[in-house]
């Protein structure tokens, strides 16, 4: 076998040959031809003896693939509300609000839930004999200084002193709870602001049920959790000098 390393050189050498002789070469025209046909042969003599053309540096793939496009996810979308659908507590579920006049059987108030397919009745309150009481066309949602939505029903109780009873009520997520309720004599309420403003008739000196002495105005505001008292103002009714009926 012959020597491996010996032939492993010859491409070297050859280099090497091919140097020298274009150094000799002189600057004449024919001197160039004498060059490449003595470089030529060099380069045929070290492949006759190596069996292998001489090595060449490799030319370096080049990467013409470009990175993938990421698309991002759709943005979450909020769910439409249904038909009628208010959220009371603003947390993505829905709710309604319904007042039904059912002529001499009265007025009923009603909340559904609906559960993603259908309204699921959830509570309700009736007025019941309109003669003796009825819920007023007042009744329906309210919020209170923010996004919470609240059921107001206000029902009056009929005769000569008429009774006002203004009940709230809010929702839990799984039923109805009263977080309000207050009655008064010739009674009348406003929303104002986050408060609810009471007024109602006040009797201190014994003074017929048409013509009380003196007006009652009671504030309760919503602090996110409960109504709390934050004003009380009694007023009297007439102007001047009290009537006799009005002094203790």
């Amino acid at each position: 076998m012959r020597d491996r390393t010996a032939i492993d050189r010859l491409p070297l050498i050859a280099l090497a040959l091919a140097a020298a002789v274009i150094a000799c070469a002189g600057p004449d025209d024919t001197g160039g031809d004498r060059v490449a046909t003595s470089v030529a042969a060099t380069f045929s003599a070290a492949e006759t003896a190596t069996g292998e053309a001489p090595l060449a540096t490799p030319l370096q793939p080049t990467d013409t693939s470009e990175s993938p496009t990421l698309t991002p996810p759709p943005p979450a979308t909020t769910p439409a509300p249904p038909a009628g659908g208010v959220s009371f507590n603003c947390d993505g579920t829905f709710q309604r609000f319904r007042l039904e006049d059912a002529g001499a059987a009265g007025k009923t108030a009603w909340v559904d839930a609906w559960n993603g397919t259908a309204w699921i009745n959830v509570w309700s309150v009736a007025g019941g004999d309109p003669m003796t009481r009825q819920i007023t066309d007042e009744a329906g949602l309210y919020a209170f200084g923010g996004c919470q939505q609240f059921v107001v029903v206000p029902m009056v109780y009929g005769g000569s002193g008429a009774v006002l009873e203004l009940s709230v009520y809010s929702w839990t997520g799984a039923a109805m709870v009263e977080v309000y309720q207050h009655g008064g004599v010739h009674g009348s309420w406003t929303s104002v602001g986050s408060a609810i403003r009471f007024e109602e008739s006040v009797y201190l000196y014994g003074e017929p049920n048409c013509c009380p002495c003196n007006r009652q105005s009671l504030e309760h505001t919503w602090n996110g959790s409960a109504f709390v008292q934050t004003a009380s103002v009694v007023n009297p009714t007439y102007s001047g000098t009290p009537p006799p009926i009005c002094v203790p």
